[in-house]
């Protein structure tokens, strides 16, 4: 049923997709899959978010809801993914039925880096700050140290003044610093646990850690 039999939902969600991306904008992008043949599922592209093209596979979030729902699959609405390069959005996952049987599904992704950039500004103009003294200290209370790890690598992420996607070498490397004054990397695995988070190779971070620790022993 691909190609011809699906052709008719194209026709139809096309005109909604355009109209959507004018909208939403250049941060947006919309895909229709026809599901029969999951591995060349898109039919229809509007925008370039992730890069995907007529003839790209279907996505292993949507195979796994089928999966496991079958047609009882639920849409997936306002759900965060993550590109490859380390951006962040917000994405949704539509279900198109026919007689009851899922056929097809129109997704839609929006690129949250630019938007995120400009609410850390926001956040950062409003905030005020208690005496030193007075703030509280977060302690972390976990099962694992790897919890204690991530808690701090999260906590860092947050207070970063860019989004992963826009930080340079040096960014990453004053990263791995703070990090490194924290005690981070004298844990085994944290440097592969760092390496996911910022999108680099693990001998990236390892390398980081020896210039930090290098200049740190000039001083």
């Amino acid at each position: 049923m691909q190609k011809r039999g699906f052709q008719k939902y194209v026709e139809i969600y096309q005109p909604v997709m355009r109209a959507m991306h004018a909208i939403l904008g250049e941060y947006s992008e919309f895909i229709l899959h026809d599901l029969s043949m999951p591995e060349s599922s898109v039919t229809a592209v509007c925008g370039n978010v992730t890069e995907r093209h007529i003839g790209a596979p279907t996505t292993n979030l949507v195979m796994e809801t089928l999966r496991k729902y079958g047609d009882q699959a639920e849409d997936i609405l306002c759900y965060p993914s993550t590109t490859k390069d380390g951006r962040q959005l917000k994405s949704m996952t539509t279900f198109i039925r026919e007689q009851g049987k899922i056929v097809g599904c129109l997704c839609c992704n929006v690129d949250l880096t630019e938007y995120i950039m400009a609410q850390k500004l926001l956040c950062g103009f409003c905030k005020t700050r208690l005496p030193a003294e007075a703030e509280p200290k977060k302690e972390v209370f976990a099962q694992e140290i790897s919890d204690v790890v991530e808690d701090i690598i999260h906590f860092e992420l947050d207070n970063l003044s860019k989004p992963i996607a826009h930080m340079s070498r040096a960014d990453k490397l004053a990263f791995v610093e703070t990090l490194e004054a924290k005690g981070v990397f004298d844990v085994k695995g944290a440097a592969e646990m760092v390496a996911q988070h910022i999108g680099v190779s693990i001998f990236t971070v390892y390398n980081y850690i020896k210039e930090v620790r290098n200049s740190n022993k000039a001083m």
